[in-house]
């Protein structure tokens, strides 16, 4: 099964469970060696203080010409005396007395008591054979001369304990690992059952009812966490949802208005050549056609923008210039005054062409509205650039104008078909402030109305 069939639960469980043994493993193994190592001090003790009391009490009473001498066995040790050539028993624990010499000893300096203890050969086919451990050999004085005197733990007492000891510690990591690899996936099963509730709520939210939210617990925990993302998620989706029905509702509603009116003006000529006023005619259809061009305009930018597709170009702009060319332009169409006498130099770094859709945006919307005047200004403010456009007509509610910035969104004022938008210059203005690290809002002012944008200049 590779790793990522394994459900989150059995993953999390497999990783306690093999961090666990890791510990578990690396913990006995360090028991094993101290018990070892101590059960083996304690054994090598044991063979030095019997062969010190064979030194101390039975060596006298080993004499020439007498039967070897039989010696008391203590704490599982048995001993036999030898002489140093190794070939005559002088005296041995009951245990070993019907043996012969046992073993062979060698002299070297790292060994204990400056001798090397061998079993010989004929102990691996005799009832010895595995019952001896640990052999220390001394030298030791007796009535019949100096001779060797040699110890063994008797049995396979070091042996069974080592032995013991591990099936202890095998059969008690097994089972802790069991208990852990239950107590983990009990508990990760309990951490992750409001997870689980809230996947299956959202599964049961549908794209036709994003009215539903997941069920919050309180607290801060990344479980409370998960669910408030989750619904704030939801929020943003319904209201994304509502805005993009609206918007296809609304941009079907502007493109039908202007389609309407071109195919009632084609049929109605076709339908009387000779009665119609083809200058007329040709007028209509200018007319309509470049509203159509201007709300897919608008529509595509917004569009583009929404998905993060409008590229922005970054460069230094004179809003000036552009200010002054807007004015130029605007002085052909219109007999309104254009004041640019508040524009004073101010330079941002921006996309050129956004920055001047977003002046003719604030100018057109401004043209509707004034009565005799329109005028222009700019200024520095801190870290930012202002451009402020102001009209002479009647004013707007400014604790209401946030709306305006809203698609499809015009004033009743600006609602005939002569004198009223598409209700997306404002939005494409607000689009491009926000952009540029700005924003666009009406200001209050005494009379007429005020729209201050405000760009970040680097």
């Amino acid at each position: 099964m590779k790793r990522r069939d394994l459900s989150i639960r059995a993953r999390l469980t497999l990783i306690f469970v093999l961090v666990i043994a890791l510990v578990l493993v690396a913990t006995g193994a360090v028991i094993v060696v101290f018990y070892r190592h101590s059960t083996t001090a304690e054994a090598s003790s044991r063979i030095t203080q019997a062969m010190a009391r064979i030194q101390v009490g039975d060596a006298r009473d080993i004499v020439p010409g007498a039967r070897p001498l039989k010696l008391k066995s203590q704490d599982n040790v048995v001993i036999q005396v030898t002489n140093l050539a190794d070939n005559a028993v002088w005296a041995a624990s009951g245990e070993i007395y019907k043996y012969p010499v046992i073993s062979h000893e060698v002299a070297s300096v790292n060994a204990p008591n400056g001798y090397l203890v061998h079993q010989l050969a004929w102990v691996k086919d005799s009832p010895l054979q595995g019952q001896l451990a640990l052999g220390q050999a001394q030298t030791i004085a007796t009535g019949r001369g100096l001779g060797l005197v040699v110890g063994f733990i008797d049995g396979q007492s070091i042996a069974q304990a080592n032995h013991l000891l591990l099936v202890v510690l095998s059969l008690a990591i097994s089972v802790l690992l069991l208990i852990v690899a239950f107590v983990v996936w009990f508990a990760v099963g309990l951490t992750l059952r409001p997870m689980e509730a809230i996947r299956r709520r959202v599964a049961t939210i549908a794209a036709n009812d994003l009215s539903e939210r997941v069920p919050e617990t309180g607290g801060d925990d990344e479980v409370s966490r998960m669910a408030r993302t989750l619904n704030a998620m939801l929020d943003r989706l319904q209201t994304s949802t509502r805005v993009q029905q609206e918007f296809v509702s609304n941009a079907s509603h502007e493109l039908r208005s202007p389609l309407t009116t071109l195919l009632a003006t084609v049929d109605r000529a076709s339908n009387h050549l000779d009665d119609t006023d083809w200058a007329e005619f040709t007028e209509t259809i200018r007319r309509e056609g470049r509203r159509i061009d201007s709300l897919v305009d608008d529509l595509f930018f917004l569009a583009r923008s929404d998905e993060r597709r409008e590229v922005m170009r970054r460069e230094e702009v004179d809003l000036d210039d552009i200010l002054h060319e807007e004015a130029r332009r605007v002085r052909l169409m219109t007999t309104l005054r254009i004041s640019t006498s508040g524009v004073q130099p101010v330079r941002v770094w921006g996309d050129p062409a956004m920055l001047s859709r977003l002046v003719r945006n604030v100018v057109d919307n401004a043209l509707r509205f004034a009565n005799e005047e329109v005028s222009f200004s700019t200024r520095y403010v801190g870290p930012m650039a202002e451009i402020c456009v102001h009209d002479d007509g009647t004013g707007v509610d400014v604790a209401d104008s946030e709306r305006m910035f809203q698609r499809f969104v015009r004033t009743d004022a600006a609602r005939s078909r002569t004198a009223g938008g598409t209700g997306l210059g404002l939005p494409i203005v607000a689009e491009i402030a926000q952009r540029h690290g700005g924003e666009a809002c009406f200001i209050k002012v005494t009379t007429g109305s005020t729209m201050r944008i405000r760009l970040r200049r680097y």
